[in-house]
């Protein structure tokens, strides 16, 4: 099972690849719905995968916010204790989400730097534990492979 379960809306498909991708280069497993396989029934593996995973990562935009599976699965991250979040867009986030710390990366188009990046990394390793990640960690959207998160000591 994956250390981070990542919910989007699929017109935002491309910045959830690039976070997953940055998420990876630090040494994380990271589960998406592309990852489905057949003839596994979704709505199954992806529960399943969301109750396994240590944190759920949610991409907020105005398609996620009208979705009903990525309001489900933030929900249920939220009630699990392990949601973290982020917006791209100057949408106003659903309730309760509202009420939850969110990262601020409006106008990231999956591509290049975001300044508030590290808060995301930030909340994912306070959940995932026993790890410290490098002050040069990945940045998104071309993440370099010689960074890792350190093994937890011991």
């Amino acid at each position: 099972m994956a250390d981070v379960f990542i919910s989007y809306a699929h017109s935002t498909a491309k910045q959830a690849q690039s976070a997953a991708a940055a998420l990876r280069a630090l040494g994380y497993s990271v589960w998406l719905d592309d990852d489905l396989t057949s003839p596994r029934a979704y709505t199954h593996a992806i529960e399943e995968q969301l109750v396994s995973a240590k944190a759920a990562l949610v991409i907020w935009s105005a398609d996620a916010a009208k979705s009903e599976w990525v309001l489900s699965e933030a929900n249920r991250a939220r009630e699990g204790h392990k949601l973290v979040q982020l917006v791209i867009d100057k949408t106003r986030l659903p309730m309760p989400f509202d009420q939850v710390q969110c990262a601020d990366l409006a106008g990231w188009s999956g591509e290049g730097e975001h300044p508030h990046w590290p808060k995301v990394l930030a909340g994912i390793e306070g959940l995932v534990g026993g790890a410290s990640l490098s002050v040069t960690a990945p940045t998104l959207g071309a993440p370099p492979r010689r960074y890792r998160r350190s093994p937890p000591s011991q």
